[in-house]
């Protein structure tokens, strides 16, 4: 999938994709085991589905994640970040509760995290668009002024 697939609902039409970035509180390089690679991986799938997000891509690093992820207009990236990271820890400290000792106070992620939004148009693109969006309305209300104008002096003649 890429992104730009737009997303329909009942009243609205768009692309709400993101790259989302976070690592574990003190980077430690937990992450490449062969119990939690899985856990951590189904888990970010199982909440995306449930919430109606859409994951693109997904790339589990030793001390960190990447996830590119479309989400419903309803979801901000901060609730997406905060759903992803506390079911994922979780799910973390119940497959491998010797980390309790590790991450104090059950917190696996660190605070921190990246995100970027993601289209399939450029930035200058999109300012393009809206600095030039008023002179493009001008210009098609003088081209429909002329019309009428031309067309008024037509019916002169009948």
């Amino acid at each position: 999938m890429s992104s730009a697939t737009f997303v329909s609902r009942e009243h609205s039409l768009g692309i709400n994709a993101f790259h989302l970035e976070w690592c574990p509180k003190y980077r430690y390089k937990v992450l490449g085991g062969s119990i939690l690679r899985p856990v951590l991986k189904e888990s970010i799938l199982k909440t995306a589905k449930e919430y109606g997000m859409q994951v693109f891509a997904m790339e589990i690093s030793l001390d960190h994640i990447h996830i590119f992820v479309n989400l419903p207009p309803t979801i901000s990236v901060a609730e997406a970040l905060q759903l992803f990271k506390g079911r994922s820890s979780r799910e973390i400290f119940a497959a491998c509760p010797s980390f309790r000792g590790t991450y104090y106070k059950g917190h696996f992620w660190s605070r921190g995290s990246f995100y970027r939004s993601v289209s399939n148009v450029s930035s200058g693109t999109i300012h393009k668009y809206i600095s030039e969006h008023r002179t493009k309305e001008l210009a098609n209300t003088v081209e429909s002024v002329e019309k009428e104008f031309a067309q008024m002096s037509l019916m002169s003649f009948l």
